[in-house]
């Protein structure tokens, strides 16, 4: 166990886990503040003006900071500049962009609060510095950094948010807002500041074609991503109420759990992967890839079975029907993180294009479905089409992926994972009123699994891949 340790793979995996443990279990154990603090209309409203700052911080950043991955190996010695410079163009368009939607709000749509728009457009460009910087931190090992930037500011953000709704009388969606905003224009203008102290690069005409090159068919990426996740929020607001929108947010909660365990490993496997990729080692990353699978379906299965009785606890009654929602909710989260597997390799290649135009086709998907099934099914039609748009995207990046490596990822790695998954979204439904049966599938198959994995050493391997 003592090499284990001394292995910058587990300490980094060990740090990952434990930072965003920490970060989400402080998330949820504030759920139960803000959904007893705020209605499930202020709730919904929250959800969905932070879709549009996922949203928005790709346009307002252009998704320069995505490039950070391949510069990394391109550029290693001049990094520094080469963050300056993007950051730079990055902070023109912002600007740009900003008056732009700034004016058309103003003029042609009454109905949106221009405070609102100011406040998105703005913690959009912050987390875009952000997550840019945490780009560089993973690809560069400094995990510790990595992880507090990430989970520091949570921690201020929910205390701050309390402190906000427990002295506002009205507009509680403000109170949960306004400290996102504060929190992360003070830690984004810190990074951009640094940023140009450090490089003092602020216009290279190579660093620029090279972003570009990259990331603006990563805008589309992004956005198509945006859509898969949040347009499902946005339309059940629009046919249906905010009400139903914060019940399905909350039950979205769910998927951030295993979304943690995805992080953290993800944050460990992409720089050894490309490391492994780059050696030449395809049988490596094979062997590691199913144990990485098996993992993720693990957590999944344990979330599934104590959902139900979580969200009891999380929300008060209003927010109960919600449980219906956690089943395909996860399994849709499942395959955003299978198809994360063929992503890493497109990112990889450089095949930027790819990853937009096979992203494109499964938002339109989505789209498509939520626009013949929200109006009649509600948040539930919501989160079937978001599984079926997310096999989709599995599908055609897989289908990529293998184009671009036939000797990578063969696809019966894959098959016994999602029939355990879809067997155990079913069974869920089955005994969704059977709460001492789950609990008990959950905590003796999840002992089980731990155990013999302990007897194989199998940890050892996932953590240690250089075995």
């Amino acid at each position: 166990m003592g090499k284990l340790f001394k292995n910058e793979n587990a300490k980094a995996g060990g740090f990952y886990l434990f930072g965003n443990l920490f970060d989400k279990a402080l998330a949820f154990l504030t759920i139960p503040i803000f959904t007893r603090l705020m209605s499930t209309s202020d709730y919904g409203l929250v959800n969905t003006y932070l879709s549009w700052v996922t949203i928005l911080s790709v346009i307002v950043g252009l998704s320069l900071g995505s490039s950070i991955r391949s510069a990394y190996l391109d550029f290693k010695e001049e990094l520094e500049e080469y963050i300056s410079s993007i950051f730079f163009l990055s902070f023109l368009n912002f600007g740009i962009t900003s008056a732009i939607i700034i004016i058309i709000s103003y003029l042609f749509i009454e109905q949106v609060d221009l405070i609102l728009v100011v406040l998105c457009l703005l913690q959009s460009f912050m987390i875009y510095i952000i997550n840019s910087i945490s780009i560089k931190y993973m690809m560069s090992m400094e995990y510790i950094k990595k992880t507090l930037i990430l989970a520091i500011p949570n921690i201020i953000i929910g205390i701050l948010s309390v402190v906000y709704l427990l002295n506002i009388n009205s507009e509680y969606y403000f109170g949960r807002i306004i400290p996102f905003v504060i929190v992360a224009t003070i830690l984004g203008s810190y990074f951009l500041i640094k940023a140009f102290i450090k490089g003092r690069k602020f216009i290279n005409k190579l660093y620029w074609k090279y972003a570009l090159g990259l990331s603006i068919p990563l805008v589309f990426h992004g956005l198509s991503i945006n859509i898969l996740s949040t347009a499902d929020r946005t339309m059940i607001t629009t046919y249906h109420s905010t009400s139903e929108t914060g019940i399905y947010s909350l039950a979205y909660s769910f998927s951030m759990i295993a979304m943690v365990v995805i992080a953290s490993l993800e944050s460990v496997w992409i720089p050894w992967f490309n490391k492994k990729l780059q050696n030449g080692e395809r049988d490596v990353i094979n062997k590691n890839v199913k144990l990485y699978i098996e993992v993720i379906v693990i957590v999944m299965i344990v979330i599934l079975m104590v959902g139900p009785e979580v969200l009891e606890i999380l929300a008060p009654e209003e927010y109960w029907s919600g449980k219906v929602l956690i089943g395909p909710i996860l399994l849709a989260s499942f395959f955003i993180f299978l198809y994360s597997i063929s992503v890493n390799l497109e990112y990889y290649y450089k095949s930027t294009k790819i990853i937009a135009v096979n992203t494109i086709i499964a938002a339109f998907v989505n789209i498509s479905l939520n626009f013949i099934f929200i109006p009649i099914y509600g948040a539930i039609g919501a989160a079937f089409t978001t599984v079926f748009a997310y096999v989709v995207s599995f599908g055609i990046h897989y289908y990529a992926a293998r184009k671009l490596d036939n000797q990578l990822f063969p696809f019966e790695i894959y098959i016994k994972p999602v029939i355990i998954m879809l067997f155990f979204v079913t069974l869920s439904y089955v005994i969704l009123d059977y709460a001492v049966y789950r609990w008990v599938i959950a905590i003796i198959g999840f002992s089980l699994y731990i155990l013999i994995s302990l007897k194989k050493n199998r940890f050892k391997v996932l953590l240690n891949p250089e075995m």
